[in-house]
């Protein structure tokens, strides 16, 4: 099949200001889309319907099929893509770490109300799935006022927090000089990073800062930056920014490269996801 031929991928997002902690996006049929390696600010759960694709999370990866449940901690790189051409079809919801720390603590009688990122990448639960699947309607329902919806969203969590060992995620090896560089990149992400800057600001050697910044990121430090850039841009457009403002407020120097970036990062047009 050549690429002319393949479907089109049907997609849909979903969000809405009344509940702002939570995103949703729909994919009945991902044979087109391609993911690059990435990471989310927000805590990401996504539940299979149908098909196949690959998974990768850190250093786990695996075929995930239909029932099953991918989970991805802020900040872990990642990635899904079709296997082959075998139909694909999930649902993605990215919610508000602040927000599930709070509802983690309830659930769990803990006065830290601060997120606990859990160690499973992945989990067979078919009823979780349809769980999802339940929530993306009633969410989706204008009937529905904001209350219901939002019990919705916290009894899905505590279904999916039950399933799911409740230690805390194993800290990356890190040191603070790397974790220095990600904060220099997160300030200053729209500009122009040559890796002498980066080491400056870490006062460590060129290869040495790329080796531990992968350890500590599963990037180097230009993709985190194209990350940033990206995670940034998605909250503008959800602000209704104009895409060609938008790519230059995050550093591309033209709108086409934007558009090429942001659909390699997140398989979806700024305007598909804007809209």
């Amino acid at each position: 099949m050549t690429r002319s031929d393949r479907p089109r991928a049907q997609q849909a997002f979903w969000r809405d200001p009344a509940l702002p902690f939570i995103e949703a996006r729909c994919v009945a049929d991902g044979r087109g889309l391609n993911y690059g390696r990435h990471w989310h600010e927000t805590h990401s759960i996504g539940v299979i319907m149908g098909g196949r694709s690959t998974y990768v999370n850190g250093t786990h990866a695996e075929v995930v099929e239909r029932g099953a449940v991918v989970v991805v901690n802020p900040g872990d790189v990642h990635g899904c893509n079709p296997v082959g051409d075998a139909p694909w079809s999930y649902v993605m919801f990215y919610i508000d770490p602040a927000w599930l720390g709070r509802v983690q603590a309830r659930l769990r009688g803990d006065a830290d109300r601060a997120f606990r990122p859990y160690d499973l990448a992945a989990l067979r639960a078919p009823h979780v799935v349809d769980a999802g699947v339940r929530l993306l309607a009633l969410l989706t329902d204008a009937r529905r006022g904001v209350a219901a919806r939002e019990a919705a969203v916290v009894d899905f969590v505590a279904l999916l927090d039950g399933e799911l060992a409740p230690g805390r995620h194993p800290e990356a090896a890190a040191t603070p000089k790397v974790e220095r560089v990600a904060r220099y990149i997160d300030t200053h992400f729209a500009h122009a990073l040559p890796l002498q800057d980066l080491c400056a600001a870490a006062h460590l050697s060129g290869s040495y800062l790329i080796r531990a910044f992968k350890k500590r990121y599963g990037v180097a430090p230009h993709e985190y930056q194209t990350n940033r850039r990206i995670q940034y841009a998605k909250a503008r457009l959800r602000a209704g920014a104009p895409i060609a403002q938008v790519a230059l407020d995050v550093g591309f120097s033209d709108q086409a490269h934007f558009q090429r970036v942001f659909k390699r990062m997140t398989a979806a047009t700024p305007g598909q996801y804007r809209d």
